[in-house]
């Protein structure tokens, strides 16, 4: 590799990481939909989402939408009361069901819930930086990128994908679900459960790659050391 394509993937690197700071990291800090750390810079970009959760109906959803006229704009119904808007039926913090996507958006979330909103987001990001901080240490080692260090951060990488971003899906229900319990949604309304395979799949691929690369190094270690005792034999 020429000093030229490292210096270019060095610069795409930085580039990936820029992206995540500032899409992803940045907003996520100070947007009303995550910590809301603040306000009036995050407004200033434009409107803003609400922090939602996907939802689907739970047991006692027939029950809420049969009491509301079949009408979800009044499945959740507010009040006005000396501690701010609440919701009618329970006095809980006020929700707002949106369809047919099934959103639920927390109207008016604590600091515990804006943290289970945004935490498994950052989590994701800060993953994601750890990779490519590990990406780039690869690179720096050129020409010499088939060592004994490099194949353990590729190790890291794969341990990264595959558990890390299998752990933030986990981690990331839980807090829906945890902020759906507490809401006046509680029963009505059940956080959607999904889990992707793709970063288990992705994760022991780089695991398998990063075997691979071992054996390589062994064994260019070993060639290495019989060229070596050949050289000094020979002299």
């Amino acid at each position: 590799m020429t000093t030229a394509a490292k210096r270019l993937l060095t610069g795409l690197l930085g580039v990936a990481a820029t992206a995540v700071l500032a899409l992803g990291v940045w907003p996520t800090a100070v947007g009303p939909s995550g910590l809301d750390l603040d306000p009036g810079l995050s407004r200033a970009f434009g409107p803003q989402p609400l922090p939602s959760v996907e939802v689907r109906p739970g047991e006692r959803f027939a029950e809420r939408q049969q009491s509301s006229g079949y009408a979800y704009p009044q499945m959740f119904t507010w009040t006005h009361t000396s501690d701010g808007t609440r919701d009618a039926a329970t006095g809980l913090p006020p929700v707002e069901l949106f369809t047919p996507s099934m959103g639920l958006s927390i109207l008016a979330p604590s600091w515990a819930e804006r943290i289970g909103l945004a935490g498994p987001r950052l989590a994701a990001q800060g993953l994601i930086l750890w990779v490519l901080w590990l990406l780039w240490r690869i690179v720096r080692t050129v020409p010499q990128v088939f060592t004994t260090a490099n194949t353990r951060r590729i190790v890291h990488i794969g341990l990264i994908v595959a558990i890390g971003g299998s752990g933030v899906q986990l981690l990331s229900f839980a807090a829906h679900q945890a902020i759906v319990a507490r809401s006046a949604a509680a029963g009505i309304l059940e956080v959607v459960f999904s889990f992707s395979l793709t970063p288990l799949i992705v994760g022991t691929l780089v695991l398998l790659l990063a075997a691979a690369l071992r054996q390589g190094v062994r064994l260019r270690t070993e060639l290495d050391a019989l060229a070596s005792r050949s050289g000094q034999a020979a002299r």
